[in-house]
C-alpha cells in the first residue's frame, strides 16, 4: 500500500506542475522535489516523463469515466442522464484546466500527443450513450450518439464559464436527442 501512495503523491506533484509550468516546463526534478522523493525513487516507479503524463492522463481519464457511467445510471429518462453525464464530464475538464495559464496547451495535447488515451475513451462514451439511446428506442442510436459527442465537443471548448456547461448540455440533449425518442414521434 505504501508504494500504491507513493506513486499517488508523485502523480499529484505532477499534476500541479503541468497545471502551473505546462507540459515542456515540467522536470522529472521538479516532480521528484514537489513529491518529497528522490529522484532515483520517481524513476524507479516511471522510466520518463512521458511515462509520468501516461499514468496521471490514465488516472484522470479512470476517474472520469467512474462519474460518466454514475451520472448514465442515475435518475431520469436517457435524455436526461445522457445530458447529466456529459456535463459531468465536461465540468471535471474544466475544473483541472481553470486557472492554469497552460489550458489552451494542455488542450491542444488532447489532440495531439495523447490522443490514443482520449479516443479509447471517446469511443467508450460513444458507446455507452449508444447503448443508453437504443435501449430508449432511438433507431439512429449510433449518428446521434456521434453527433451529441461532436456537439458537446464544440460547447466544452467555446464555454466562457463552467456553469454554463449544464444548461447548454441540457438544451443539447432536449433539442437533439428527445425528438428521436419514440414517444416524440407518436405525439
Amino acid at each position: 500500500m505504501a508504494a500504491e501512495a507513493r506513486r499517488d503523491t508523485m502523480l499529484d506533484a505532477a499534476q500541479a506542475l503541468v497545471l502551473k509550468h505546462g507540459l515542456r516546463g515540467t522536470s522529472m526534478e521538479a516532480i521528484a522535489r514537489r513529491a518529497g522523493v528522490a529522484k532515483p525513487t520517481l524513476y524507479a516507479y516511471f522510466p520518463d516523463k512521458d511515462a509520468v503524463f501516461a499514468a496521471l492522463l490514465e488516472r484522470l481519464i479512470g476517474a472520469w469515466r467512474v462519474e460518466f457511467r454514475g451520472a448514465l445510471a442515475g435518475e431520469g429518462d436517457a435524455v436526461q442522464r445522457i445530458a447529466a453525464a456529459m456535463t459531468l464530464k465536461h465540468k471535471a475538464v474544466w475544473r483541472l484546466l481553470e486557472g492554469s495559464p497552460h489550458a489552451d496547451e494542455l488542450y491542444e495535447e488532447h489532440d495531439r500527443g495523447w490522443a490514443t488515451q482520449f479516443a479509447a475513451l471517446e469511443t467508450e462514451l460513444v458507446d455507452l450513450v449508444e447503448a443508453e439511446l437504443a435501449t430508449a428506442g432511438v433507431v439512429r442510436a449510433r449518428m446521434m450518439a456521434q453527433l451529441f459527442f461532436a456537439a458537446s465537443y464544440g460547447i466544452g471548448r467555446r464555454a466562457q464559464s463552467v456553469a454554463e456547461l449544464g444548461p447548454a448540455f441540457r438544451l443539447l440533449a432536449e433539442r437533439l436527442l428527445r425528438p428521436e425518442l419514440p414517444q416524440a414521434s407518436a405525439q
